[in-house]
């Protein structure tokens, strides 16, 4: 972050971030709605500002620059924190909506159409495009925008919605101008993409069939990306959707030890159906299991998970099971 780059809302984020909790209801006070809009989507945006850039944003609003080495951070928690406390709950209800719109501009241009009309319009833009359009929507309209889509592009936008990460503010800048332009709506900016935990998410929106395909397609691309959405359109979380025949055969292929390691960090859903599942003794073993265990690393739980889900799939693949994950015919719109 360089204080040349900066803009006038970016500036006056630094100074409500700098300022002492008492006195930023003072200074919000003095700006009109819509800069106090731009200044607290700035806070939300900001990550650490390095102390050069705050001591000279601090001597352009005040008279002495802030002294002092230590960094201060933005981030939408403190940007809420400074809505709450500082200004009054009239005022903080217009500001929060607005910041709401502010955050994911290019999902609040495409609410109003259907996700076949989207898929229409969009259709022709390059499969990185699309991509970057759908990591900025929820994953269930997202689902249903590449059911909309040509077949033969499905699994390339799949590929490139797994393979997005950092993406900078001036693309999505663009992206938002463009898609206001195509949908002949307003531009307003925004920020995060997806990756494959996105892809994987918006697949699990595509009825079972037309995923699988889709996984396929994306196989034959990139087997990597294949395998790192796999893994993310199935949970431990979800192994509750089996039926009672079939989750006993799975129990019955799970040690009481792993079992009790799964258990420590999973929801309460899945508990009960783990429990209501194994006899009062198995149950009780495993409760005992779970308080010797003591703290452990969530990746180390999450790893054990992993390999009963991958059990999970293979009594799938073997006909002793089904697991039903999304693939709903019924699309949220």
């Amino acid at each position: 972050m360089e204080y040349e780059n900066l803009t006038g809302p970016e500036k006056a984020a630094i100074v409500i971030l700098s300022l002492p909790q008492d006195a930023v209801g003072l200074f919000l006070g003095q700006l009109g709605d819509d800069e106090v809009r731009k200044a607290l989507a700035a806070v939300s945006r900001m990550d650490e500002i390095p102390p050069r850039v705050q001591d000279r944003v601090m001597a352009e609003f005040q008279e002495a620059a802030a002294q002092g080495d230590h960094t201060i951070a933005g981030g939408r928690r403190r940007a809420l924190e400074i809505i709450d406390t500082a200004l009054d709950p009239e005022r903080a209800r217009t500001i929060l909506e607005d910041l709401g719109k502010d955050e994911k501009r290019i999902d609040w241009t495409l609410r109003a159409y259907q996700p076949g009309f989207i898929a229409d319009r969009i259709a022709d833009e390059h499969p990185q495009t699309i991509a970057l359009i759908l990591s900025q929507i929820p994953a269930d309209r997202g689902g249903a925008i590449i059911q909309h889509l040509p077949e033969s592009s499905q699994p390339e936008v799949v590929v490139r919605l797994a393979h997005l990460e950092t993406v900078t503010t001036d693309v999505i800048s663009d992206l938002e101008e463009g898609v206001a332009e195509l949908f002949d709506r307003r531009p307003v900016p925004s920020t995060r993409v997806g990756g494959a935990a996105a892809a994987a998410s918006a697949l699990n929106r595509v009825p079972k069939e037309e995923g699988a395909t889709i996984l396929e397609g994306v196989d034959t691309r990139d087997p990597e990306v294949a395998g790192a959405i796999r893994k993310r359109m199935l949970t431990f979380n979800d192994l509750e959707s089996i039926d009672r025949r079939g989750f006993q055969s799975l129990l019955r292929e799970i040690s009481t030890e792993d079992l009790a390691v799964a258990l420590k960090a999973c929801s309460e859903e899945m508990k009960e159906k783990v429990f209501s599942n194994l006899s009062s003794r198995a149950s009780d073993q495993i409760r005992e299991e779970i308080d010797l265990l003591g703290p452990m690393k969530l990746t180390d739980v999450e790893q054990v998970q992993e390999q009963i889900v991958e059990v999970a799939r293979r009594l799938e693949e073997e006909g002793r099971l089904s697991i039903e994950v999304g693939g709903s015919d019924e699309i949220l719109v």
